[in-house]
């Protein structure tokens, strides 16, 4: 009897990985918590926070500002069960993540606004008026 070193396609885990664990970044379960990305921009008027977390609803986050840090966070619990005759099958999921921003003293605090739509939750950072630098001026020469 030949013993073959099994290897797995990356892109295709197998079903011993997912249920076992792998030490590959394309492995079922060994990726279950994650911290999404965030992009940041910021115009003249505002900041920008879009943060990419596909498949919650907007009452799976809690955003909340303390002390000039923004935090964004999720908690997802789900369990499934499958009762039968010969077996009983129970699987638990966790999912939770949390991201903290520190923001500066030009934020308007009051005007802070959040949305979540088609898996990005979009936070609105407006700069109070004072921050907002003005336009050029041309200055006549007499």
């Amino acid at each position: 009897m030949n013993l073959i070193r099994r290897t797995s396609n990356p892109l295709f885990p197998s079903l011993l990985d997912e249920f076992f664990g792998s030490d590959t970044p394309f492995s079922g379960l060994s990726n279950r918590s994650y911290i999404p990305s965030v992009n940041i921009s910021e115009t003249d008027t505002n900041f920008e926070l879009a943060l990419a977390a596909p498949g919650k609803t907007r009452k799976d986050f809690n955003v909340e500002l303390d002390d000039h840090v923004l935090t964004i966070s999720s908690e997802f619990k789900h369990e499934d069960k499958s009762n039968t005759e010969q077996y009983t099958r129970r699987e638990f999921r966790y999912d939770n993540f949390q991201r903290s921003f520190r923001l500066p003293e030009t934020i308007d605090f009051e005007g802070i606004k959040a949305k979540y739509e088609n898996g990005i939750m979009t936070i609105n950072l407006p700069k109070h008026e004072e921050a907002i630098p003005e336009p050029k001026k041309q200055i006549e020469i007499n």
